[in-house]
């Protein structure tokens, strides 16, 4: 299913050049550049794979948030070795497909919170942590604008 390489939107595609790059774009992402050709891709098909995977997906608890952990690959990877099973196997058993599973392992994608959840009852390992959730206020005057220390929270 062809994608814009600007918002990354599904739909039919056209030919653009922005800022001195050949791209494929959506209608609405074309007024940033200056369009090629009179050459769309249509979409095939708008079937959307329900088992996508997002990266680094978050859930709140009261004032707290959960997020899976940045070394989940490296947990997955040494606890389905610890029981002696394949990847595959691993898939099948937790109702995934083998390529999320290579591709966790690998730590080019995050599991979703479903995915690491049955991981993590699986497995027996612990995937999530949990993170303060903080308040972001602007700067302190109007000109300062935001800054980095402003995401910073001081003990």
């Amino acid at each position: 299913m062809p994608q814009c390489e600007i918002c990354g939107k599904a739909t039919a595609l056209c030919r653009c050049i922005i800022e001195g790059c050949e791209m494929s774009v959506c209608n609405v992402c074309s007024k940033y550049g200056e369009r090629k050709s009179d050459f769309s891709m249509p979409l095939v098909g708008k079937k959307k794979d329900a088992r996508k995977e997002k990266p680094m997906e978050t859930r709140r608890e009261d004032e707290k948030e959960i997020v899976v952990s940045s070394g989940a690959g490296n947990r997955v990877k040494d606890a389905r070795e610890k029981k002696g099973l394949t990847q595959e196997q691993l898939a099948k058993a937790i109702a995934e497909r083998s390529s999320v599973i290579q591709r966790i392992e690998a730590g080019h994608m995050a599991p979703a919170i479903a995915t690491a959840e049955k991981l993590e009852k699986f497995l027996g390992i612990k995937l999530f942590e949990e993170m303060e959730a903080v308040e972001i206020q602007k700067g302190n005057s109007e000109n300062e604008g935001f800054t980095i220390a402003d995401l910073l929270k001081k003990k």
